[in-house]
């Protein structure tokens, strides 16, 4: 089995080629250590926006997709990208086919190279998510080698977990546009790491600095509108009448920004990590005061995760979700599940009888509204205050 050296990780993508390069020996030159997960992230092209809604009514919820990551909808271009900028070969498997995708993956253990895969999320028994989630979700996880008839797993905890190799190779096949995804990467001889970290930061602002409503900024300010337009079809106010799915989709908002794959409030905090880091890098010391501007655009972050599931009548949601993740960190599979099914039943109970009246959920949509706006016109802020730092 490959050499298992974990860190705890943040974001799927940048966790797990954290952990696969560490593994390698790969180090980064200024300090002669493992990459930092932060570094990676930068270098990738940073941040990114976005967020989708998706409905489904067959099982009377709805889910929301919020895009943190720069190519957060092209993971496979996006770690490519990276991998070429510290001089990595990244070498990108697929397959329709079972058979091929198995043989893709063992050929990379058997030579003793830990690995990326492209996984359903839900497929994860270590994450004990509803059947209904299955599908939803595409994941990134390194496996490192077997063990009887599992497949050793790192996923963001720091520690490995089994999955039984039937599990995972039905988790790889699931997402059909996932192509049963394999990423092998080679130790590179030269990293120029500040031509890679000006590389990611001009991803990152090149970007962000579009005007798409869909990837880029403008995606938070018509975010906002939606909160509380009434005519259209795509506005809370009309999507919600009912409040049937409501409730998964504030628990989504709130997972999603303090929680699950991005605690580090959407990613701004750990972007601010790189900056701190980058700036010694790249010799360009006004860095550092544009990751207190990134800082407080994660203040602003985790105050809207936090207005999601408002009060009493979400209390106890939230001590489930922060203890589950918790648990989950520390690798206490068995303490994990009596949060889980409470967790399952509270979503079944609450999103067909939401616990807030009419005049309530318009008073949380504008709240909402409001974080939302402050949250843009900081990123704005934030970026327009690195296009000027980072050339100083």
């Amino acid at each position: 089995m490959a050499k298992v050296n974990l860190t705890r990780g943040i974001h799927p993508n940048t966790s797990a080629l954290m952990n696969v390069l560490a593994a390698q020996g790969v180090t980064a030159p200024h300090t002669g250590k493992p990459f930092s997960e932060a570094l990676l992230l930068g270098i990738g092209g940073g941040l990114g926006a976005g967020y989708i809604l998706w409905e489904f009514k067959a099982h009377q919820s709805a889910t929301i997709v919020m895009g943190f990551l720069n190519r957060w909808n092209y993971t496979a271009e996006h770690l490519s990208i990276l991998c070429s900028r510290i001089g990595t070969t990244p070498i990108v498997q697929e397959t329709a086919g079972a058979k091929a995708a198995a043989a893709n993956l063992q050929s990379a253990l058997d030579d003793g190279i830990p690995v990326v895969v492209w996984v359903d999320k839900a497929h994860l028994p270590h994450h004990q998510l509803p059947e209904s989630l299955k599908g939803h979700s595409v994941y990134m996880v390194g496996v490192y080698g077997t063990e009887d008839d599992a497949f050793l797993v790192d996923d963001l905890a720091g520690r490995l977990f089994h999955v039984q190799k039937d599990v995972f190779a039905a988790g790889r096949a699931r997402i059909g546009s996932d192509k049963n995804r394999v990423l092998r990467v080679t130790p590179p001889e030269q990293i120029d790491l500040e031509a890679a970290v000006m590389a990611g930061i001009n991803g990152h602002l090149e970007h962000l600095g579009r005007d798409s409503e869909s990837f880029s900024l403008p995606v938070y300010k018509k975010w906002a509108k939606m909160m509380t337009d009434t005519r259209n079809k795509k506005g809370w106010p009309t999507v919600f009448k009912s409040r049937v799915g409501l409730y998964s989709t504030l628990r989504s908002i709130y997972e999603g920004v303090l929680l699950d794959q991005t605690e580090g409030a959407g990613l701004r905090s750990i972007f601010a990590d790189f900056l701190d880091e980058a700036a010694g890098i790249v010799n360009k010391p006004a860095m550092k005061e544009t990751a207190g501007a990134y800082r407080d655009v994660a203040a602003k972050w985790r105050a809207f995760g936090n207005a999601a599931l408002p009060g009493d009548a979400f209390a106890e949601t939230r001590d489930l979700l922060n203890q589950r993740y918790g648990l989950y960190q520390q690798g206490k599979q068995d303490e994990m599940r009596s949060a889980s099914a409470r967790l399952e039943n509270l979503m079944g109970e609450f999103n067909t009888d939401f616990p807030l009246d009419d005049k309530a959920v318009n008073a949380l949509f504008a709240d909402l509204q409001n974080h939302l706006e402050g949250i843009y016109a900081g990123e704005v802020a934030a970026r327009d205050q690195l296009s000027i730092t980072s050339y100083e």
